[in-house]
């Protein structure tokens, strides 16, 4: 191969490969970049989870102490009810000593 044709042989298939150098260059850091946008995300993502998590979790002990409130609330009107229950029997029962004593 002389000289002229190996100078025309680089020339030809020269600027295309570093075309094709450049090209793929360009790819990797794009790929790159967007690998630690990737990772930035996941990790904004992954302190908004836990973020949620301590919510969810407050959240539950509120429904639970509220849970609980209704449940001693529900007892105590039982107790009253029973109390108001024995009140009026007792009233009914004066009321009934009464009307018998005015007979």
């Amino acid at each position: 191969m002389e000289l002229e044709q190996a100078m025309v042989l680089i020339e030809r298939i020269g600027l295309p490969a570093i075309i094709i150098a450049v090209m793929c260059y360009y790819v990797m850091q794009t790929q790159k970049s967007h690998r630690e946008e990737i990772i930035r995300w996941e990790e904004k993502d992954t302190l908004g989870d836990t973020r949620l998590i301590d919510v969810i979790k407050e959240q539950n002990k509120m429904n639970a102490g509220t849970a609980q409130a209704l449940n001693d609330l529900n007892t105590s009107n039982k107790d009253v009810t029973k109390s108001n229950e024995r009140l009026a029997s007792e009233i009914k029962g004066m009321a009934e000593a009464l009307m018998a004593r005015k007979r």
